[in-house]
């Protein structure tokens, strides 16, 4: 059976040691692969912009490439039951040199009707170019379409990729700039883990423009 989702404070200590390569400083001009931003990047700008300095460490979590082998071979094992989502991948971690707090970066599968139910559970919506998303206290989330091929096409029609960015950064909550901001470094990020994978529809092909949504009432 498909394991849940797990809270972010769940994995948090767990990822503390996880890290498989790390680079100090201006990290992200040095690191290669998806966790790698050069400041005059867009990413890496939209990084700098959220984490407010360019002085940070960038820690590697996992390798591109067993990211990648792990995170579609978590696809074709999932089971698809209502409400579950595979086991969140993490791929990055940011930490402002003088900060306590960091930005980390995970990924999971999640059923294709999750997006619409994130509207009953008190999180504020937007969209970013027709891709849903979603804040909370310190956290940002996006799900999205990827269309597989071979014999993963399946699976991915009954799934989105999910992407999440836990911001426990010092501070005062964000407004909504800030809000902005974190949406778009997270879209900019999974952007180069859709190209990864192969998603073959491109979703995130368009620079982001993040729109907040109206909340209706469930009914």
């Amino acid at each position: 059976m498909a394991r849940k989702l797990r809270t972010w404070p769940a994995v948090l200590a767990a990822t503390a040691l996880a890290a498989t390569a790390c680079s100090a400083g201006d990290s992200s001009s040095q690191v290669e692969g998806m966790c790698g931003h050069p400041a005059d990047s867009p990413a890496g700008k939209s990084l700098r912009e959220v984490l407010g300095t360019d002085d940070f460490r960038t820690d590697v979590l996992r390798s591109d490439q067993s990211f990648v082998k792990e995170f579609r071979k978590d696809l074709k094992e999932w089971t698809g039951y209502a409400g579950n989502s595979t086991s969140p991948s993490f791929l990055c971690r940011y930490v402002p040199e003088d900060s306590k707090g960091h930005l980390l970066i995970g990924f999971a599968w999640s059923p294709a009707d999750t997006p619409s139910k994130e509207r009953t559970q008190g999180r504020k919506l937007y969209d970013v170019n027709a891709t849903p998303g979603s804040v909370s206290d310190g956290g940002a989330t996006l799900y999205v379409k990827c269309d597989l091929t071979g014999e993963l096409s399946g699976q991915a029609r009954k799934a989105v990729l999910r992407a999440d960015a836990n911001f426990p950064l010092k501070g005062k909550e964000p407004d909504e700039a800030a809000t902005t901001q974190r949406l778009s470094f997270l879209y900019l990020m999974t952007r180069e883990v859709t190209e990864s994978l192969g998603c073959q529809n491109k979703p995130l092909a368009k620079d982001p423009v993040v729109k907040p949504l109206t909340e209706s009432t469930p009914s």
